[in-house]
């Protein structure tokens, strides 16, 4: 028994020195393997150069960023506010070109609410993650889309002369989409829209939002043209253009 036990001691100290040695081998390999392999440099938090195209996170971040900022919701409010725009831009600041940093990333998103006619020009910075700039746009200022084409062209099918014209083929007009898809065949009926500015302050359209709606068949136009005041939500139907 004796002879047994000082066998069983034996083997469990040289069972410890194996793992001992087992241990500081592995530590070794670690720290050779952490010491000779090359250090990576650090990624910058923000790769993208001030004017690259936004990529989908950035346009989704840029316009949550601008809809959910209290001054801007102060100036808009929270519903039926439209997306006009989104797009890179380098600000100047100061009068020195030195100023200039070309590897900020700053967006201008512009938003617009119907009700009211109010817009907004919201410089993001995505950096920081919060709104550097608020400017409130005027009528006037907000460009048209294809939502504004699309009221337009609601607006001028209520109307009795141009329902008549269209016939029956009224409802099957689509309005033009601000982008197409490659190798899409063109609408068959399709509507069209121009911006319409009036120089005359006595004329509605002088500062009201207006557009003239311009209706395609096929290849040809229609001798059609209808002239809409988003503002007072009025229609006016011209024969005299078109082909």
């Amino acid at each position: 028994m004796r002879r047994h036990g000082k066998w069983l001691v034996r083997w469990a100290m040289r069972a410890a020195f194996f793992s001992l040695g087992l241990g500081m081998m592995t530590s070794s390999a670690a720290g050779w393997a952490q010491r000779e392999q090359p250090s990576r440099p650090e990624v910058p938090a923000y790769e993208h150069g001030a004017l690259d195209p936004l990529t989908p996170e950035e346009h989704a971040v840029a316009e949550r960023i601008a809809r959910n900022d209290a001054k801007v919701k102060q100036l808009l409010g929270e519903g039926a506010v439209r997306l006009v725009s989104i797009t890179p831009v380098i600000i100047k600041r100061g009068d020195s070109p030195e100023k200039i940093d070309v590897h900020q990333r700053e967006v201008e998103v512009v938003l617009f609410r119907p009700q009211g006619e109010v817009g907004a020009r919201v410089l993001v910075n995505l950096r920081q993650n919060n709104v550097a700039n608020l400017q409130r746009l005027e009528s006037g200022q907000v460009p048209f889309t294809v939502d504004d084409l699309n009221d337009a062209f609601q607006l001028a099918l209520r109307d009795a002369e141009v329902e008549r014209t269209l016939g029956p083929e009224a409802k099957s007009f689509r309005v033009q989409a601000e982008t197409t898809e490659p190798g899409a065949a063109p609408l068959e009926n399709e509507v069209t829209g121009l911006p319409m500015r009036s120089s005359d302050p006595k004329d509605p359209c002088y500062k009201h939002r207006c557009l003239q709606l311009l209706f395609r068949r096929g290849n040809d136009y229609l001798s059609l043209a209808v002239s809409v005041d988003l503002t007072a939500k009025t229609v006016a139907v011209d024969r005299g253009q078109g082909k």
